[in-house]
């Protein structure tokens, strides 16, 4: 099983997998990946970064893919990315045990997290923007939201786990 979360910045998406990743440490079988562990492109000198973020996310997805099946492994994976680039690189693996989720809070919540984190510059109209779409292509595509301000991060965290089989 690979789930695969996206939301945007400042929603709880690496925050929660760090307290999974303390709960599951010792399960051979369960793996975390951050979308950010790959090397990040210069944003100014990039020419198209959709493209760039598609061709990305597909990577990932080749990757999660082999190690699920060579590994027989749990897969956790969280970036911030359209929910279709996820569906694209399930569908070109061919491969069908998956779920994607959105990761999701108030604009209120949103910019005191990024505040508290000492990154008030990302709260602007465009990551506003970028979370307001995800939440549509969610609600279009059917993918499970979770809002991250209405549940304790343990609860996320069970949440995750019960999603994975775990015990």
């Amino acid at each position: 099983m690979i789930i695969a979360i996206t939301g945007a910045s400042g929603v709880g998406k690496t925050t929660i997998l760090k307290e999974l990743s303390k709960i599951v440490s010792d399960n051979e079988s369960v793996k975390v990946f951050h979308f950010d562990d790959m090397e990040l492109p210069n944003w100014d000198e990039l020419e198209d970064a959709k493209k760039w973020q598609q061709d990305a996310t597909i990577e990932w997805i080749d990757t999660l893919v082999n190690i699920a099946r060579n590994d027989n492994a749990h897969i956790l994976f969280e970036g911030s990315t359209e929910i279709k680039f996820y569906q694209e690189g399930f569908n070109k693996n061919s491969y069908q045990d998956y779920s994607i989720l959105l990761f999701d809070c108030s604009e209120e919540t949103m910019k005191h997290r990024l505040i508290e984190r000492g990154q008030p510059e990302l709260f602007h109209s465009n990551m506003v923007g970028w979370l307001s779409y995800l939440r549509r292509e969610a609600k279009r595509t059917n993918v499970e939201i979770i809002k991250t301000d209405r549940s304790t991060i343990p609860e996320i965290v069970q949440v995750l786990i019960e999603k994975l089989h775990l015990k």
